[in-house]
């Protein structure tokens, strides 16, 4: 809240769409500055865990900064390590909407990236997953409009 993050993907969608959407476990934000975020979170997390159990490190995307549990093990960089957070800095100017002080990328917005994901063949890897929110958002969408409320 405090750093103006948007939310996108499908914590966006949860918070949008409520029971429509699929579980995740980790969050996608937009931030001006992700490996400072980043690294305030990893900061924060590990104070409030009371020992170093998080860490950060840049994803494959350019841009992209992540931070992640150390799983089970308790090794860095093993295959049980948990996603926390992906921090991104946007290319354009991302519409939100504001929820409980939060701001989240609008759905028509998160609908787009989605069909734009799927017909791409390097994220061929998650088809399935963007898809599924892809019918999700649809029908949500379609709900709202037999009902009658605007959705952004």
């Amino acid at each position: 809240k405090q750093r103006k993050q948007i939310v996108y993907g499908a914590r966006s969608i949860e918070a949008q769409a409520g029971l429509l959407s699929r579980s995740t476990k980790d969050y996608d934000i937009f931030d001006k500055n992700p490996k400072k975020s980043t690294k305030l979170l990893h900061k924060l997390l590990d104070k409030k865990a009371g020992f170093d159990y998080y860490y950060m490190k840049e994803a494959e995307h350019k841009g992209t900064w992540k931070v992640k549990g150390r799983g089970n093990d308790n090794i860095k960089g093993t295959e049980d390590d948990e996603s926390i957070a992906d921090y991104t800095k946007p290319d354009s100017k991302v519409p939100f909407v504001v929820r409980n002080g939060v701001r989240y990328r609008i759905l028509k917005q998160e609908l787009a990236k989605k069909r734009i994901a799927v017909k791409d063949p390097a994220y061929e890897f998650r088809h399935a997953k963007d898809q599924d929110d892809i019918n999700r958002i649809k029908g949500y969408l379609k709900i709202k409009k037999l009902v009658g409320v605007e959705v952004g």
